[in-house]
């Protein structure tokens, strides 16, 4: 290979991964998983290399976006599909500062807290209840509640399903995997213990778990 189609691959290569990174930055703002796949074929057609060239460089976007954004790519196997979410590389002491709706933000916080608070997972209808007595959501308000089951259900921020058989059988809310991710448990539970001037260890058990997974998440 001469020295002027050594330095066109090497042109062509940066170009890829930055094209990469563009694509991954653009497609996270929605805080919707991307299917590995997808990544993949984008790298794939825009830069009209093989498949495993593909991953060669989105294995090199994953590089660049820890090291120049801060950001790092967690793998889920999600209905028979690899998905990407893209968080934060270390983790915060507070929660979800990348959201940029303050409503969103004040729902989801209550909605977790809830779920943490009561060991959940919490049935629907004791979910509309307490977000309505927190005012953050109001009462019957069904467009509100899509925010709740749609929105953040498909960011992975919330797991919403049917729990139990038959006439027995309810729609429950629970922690989705971005937030047992993104989300520190201490931070929510010094929030309650703040807002009811307790000490947080006053939940023995909440407590216990947030002390667990803040030491997990140190070491993440």
């Amino acid at each position: 290979m001469t020295q002027r189609s050594q330095n066109v691959s090497i042109s062509c290569s940066k170009e890829a991964v930055n094209g990469c990174v563009r694509y991954i930055l653009c497609r996270e703002g929605s805080k919707i998983p991307i299917k590995r796949s997808d990544i993949i074929n984008h790298v794939s057609e825009t830069c009209n290399v093989t498949k495993q060239n593909a991953i060669n460089v989105f294995n090199a976007a994953q590089k660049e976006l820890k090291k120049v954004y801060g950001y790092k790519i967690v793998e889920l196997k999600l209905k028979d599909a690899i998905q990407c979410i893209i968080v934060l590389d270390k983790p915060e002491k507070s929660l979800l500062s990348s959201s940029t709706n303050p409503y969103h933000r004040r729902l989801l916080i209550a909605a977790l807290t809830h779920i943490f608070m009561s060991s959940g997972p919490v049935p629907e209808d004791d979910m509309w209840k307490f977000l309505a007595e927190a005012y953050v959501l109001e009462e019957n308000d069904y467009n509100q509640r899509k925010i709740v089951t749609n929105v953040f259900t498909k960011q992975l921020y919330l797991n919403h399903y049917k729990e139990g058989e038959g006439e027995l059988a309810k729609l429950v809310f629970d922690w989705g995997p971005r937030a047992h991710i993104e989300l520190p448990k201490m931070f929510l539970l010094n929030k309650v213990a703040s807002a009811l001037e307790k000490d947080p260890q006053h939940w023995s058990e909440q407590y216990k778990i947030a002390a667990s997974d803040n030491s997990n998440q140190e070491t993440i």
